[in-house]
C-alpha cells in the first residue's frame, strides 16, 4: 500500500535522524528501505534524508529550518477581473482578433478614443486596466475564446503555362525584402464556402512588403477582367509608388495579359520559385491575418457579393493601415536545437512610411492629409455595419459531387492486368 503525502513527511522526520548517525553500511539498508517504503527516486532520498530537520545559519543572525513539506499554494490578488474580460473581449472582436503583442500596443494607445464611444463605455478603473495591460496576459485572457474560432479553407491556385513562367523573373522570399520600397506582393482568396465548384468571389489582396501597407479588392471572379480593373484603380489610390509586383504561380497572375499590362506601366513583373510558397509570404499571411478573419468562409456571388465584400475593404483596410499594428522579423538565431526570433517595435504601416528615409516628403505630407481625415471609431462603426450585412448576401454551398469511383485493378505478379 502506498503512503500518502502526510505519512511520507513522518516517516522522512523518523528515519532522518537514524541515518545520520549511523555507519556507512547501515546507512545503505536505511536508505533501500526508505526508498521501498517511500517511492522516491535514490538521490531524492539521499538528499532528504541528509537535510531533514537541520538547522543552517546564513549570515550572522538568520537561521532557518529545513523541512521537506509542501509549502501551501500562494494565491495571488486577481486584478483584471470579469469586467475587464468582457471589455478586452468586445474591444478584440470590434478590432480585428489581434494577438495579445499587437492587441496590446493599439490598447494603450487608442484605448481613450474607444472608450469615448457608448458602446465601449467602460468604468475608469476597467480603461486605467486595459490601458497598462500586458500582452502576456491579454492571451491568457483570450485563449478560451481563440480556440473555438479555428478553421481552414481551401486553395483554387492553378499553375501557369510553363513557357509564360519563363518570361517572369523570379524572386526569393531574401530577394523580396532586398528590393526596398516599391516591391508589392499580390495573390488572391477565394470565398467558395468549401466547394471550389462553379463562379464565385475572390478577394485580390495587395500589400507592400517594407511598410505592410495593404488594400483589399473584391473580384466577380479571376478572370482578367477583373485583376485589371483592381489593379489599375490600385495604382490611383495606393499613396506609395510601385516598381515591382511579385505574385505566385497561378495562371490568374502569370498570363500574356499581365505582362502586357506591366509593360505599358512601367512594372516590373516577378514570381515565386516553383513549390516555395513562403516566397509570396508577406501577402499570404494577409489571407488569414485579414481577409478570413474579417471575411469568414461563407460562399459570395456575383455583383451582390463583390459590394457586400467591397463595403468592408472600404472601411478595414484604412484601420489596418492608420491603426492598426504589426511586427516584422528582424533575426533569426538558432541557438542548439531552438530557433530564436527578433522582431522590431510594433507599428502601423502608416508609421512605418512615415519614418522611412526613403519615403520622398510629397508622400509623407499626402498620409499625413489622409489620416487626419481618418477618424478610428467612426470606421469601425461602418465597418462593423458592412459586416453585420455581409451573412445575409452569402449563397448556399452547391452540393459536393463527388467523381465516380474508378474500378479497382489486379495485378498478376508481373503487373499483367486481368
Amino acid at each position: 500500500m502506498e503512503l500518502n503525502l502526510k505519512d511520507r513527511q513522518k516517516l522522512t522526520a523518523v528515519t532522518a535522524k537514524k541515518y545520520r548517525t549511523a555507519m556507512k553500511k547501515k546507512k545503505t539498508k536505511i536508505l533501500d528501505t526508505f526508498i521501498e517504503q517511500t517511492g522516491y527516486s535514490r538521490k531524492h532520498a539521499i538528499h532528504v534524508l541528509a537535510n531533514e530537520g537541520k538547522v543552517k545559519l546564513v549570515g550572522k543572525r538568520i537561521r532557518f529550518l529545513i523541512t521537506h513539506r509542501n509549502k501551501s499554494k500562494r494565491v495571488y490578488p486577481v486584478i483584471y477581473d470579469k469586467k475587464v474580460l468582457n471589455a478586452l473581449v468586445l474591444i478584440w472582436e470590434a478590432f480585428n482578433y489581434q494577438c495579445g503583442k499587437l492587441l496590446a500596443p493599439f490598447l494603450h494607445e487608442n484605448i481613450k478614443c474607444i472608450s469615448s464611444e457608448p458602446k465601449f463605455s467602460f468604468p475608469d478603473e476597467t480603461v486605467a486596466k486595459l490601458q497598462k495591460i500586458s500582452a502576456a496576459t491579454i492571451d491568457r485572457l483570450l485563449k478560451p475564446q481563440k480556440a473555438t474560432l479555428k478553421i481552414k479553407g481551401t486553395c483554387g491556385t492553378r499553375p501557369a503555362i510553363q513557357h509564360l513562367k519563363k518570361l517572369v523573373p523570379m524572386l526569393s522570399h531574401f530577394e523580396c525584402i532586398e528590393q526596398g520600397d516599391g516591391l508589392w506582393q499580390i495573390d488572391l482568396v477565394q470565398h467558395d464556402g468549401g466547394n471550389p465548384s462553379g463562379e464565385f468571389c475572390y478577394t485580390l489582396t495587395i500589400t507592400e512588403v517594407k511598410n505592410a501597407w495593404t488594400v483589399h479588392y473584391a473580384l466577380k471572379n479571376k478572370a482578367f477582367t477583373w485583376v485589371y480593373h483592381a489593379l489599375n484603380d490600385a495604382l490611383t489610390q495606393l499613396p506609395l509608388p510601385v516598381r515591382i509586383l511579385h505574385s505566385d504561380n497561378g495562371s490568374e497572375f502569370i498570363n500574356h495579359a499581365l505582362l502586357i499590362w506591366c509593360k505599358q506601366k512601367g512594372i516590373t513583373l516577378t514570381r515565386n520559385r516553383s513549390s516555395k510558397k513562403n516566397d509570396n509570404c508577406f501577402v499570404e499571411q494577409r489571407n488569414g491575418a485579414t481577409v478570413r478573419k474579417q471575411i469568414g468562409y461563407l460562399r459570395y456571388c456575383g455583383d451582390k457579393g463583390v459590394g457586400a465584400l467591397q463595403a468592408v475593404y472600404t472601411h478595414y483596410d484604412r484601420l489596418f493601415n492608420f491603426f492598426y499594428v504589426g511586427r516584422k522579423i528582424l533575426s533569426k538565431d538558432r541557438i542548439g536545437c531552438k530557433l530564436k526570433k527578433t522582431y522590431d517595435k510594433p507599428q502601423t504601416p502608416f508609421n512605418r512610411a512615415m519614418s522611412s528615409a526613403d519615403t520622398p516628403d510629397k508622400i509623407k505630407i499626402h498620409l499625413k492629409t489622409l489620416k487626419k481625415h481618418t477618424n478610428l471609431m467612426s470606421e469601425m462603426k461602418k465597418m462593423q455595419l458592412a459586416l453585420d450585412k455581409l451573412p445575409s448576401f452569402a449563397e448556399p454551398v452547391p452540393e459536393f459531387v463527388p467523381k465516380p469511383k474508378m474500378k479497382p485493378l489486379r495485378f498478376g505478379s508481373y503487373g499483367t492486368i486481368f
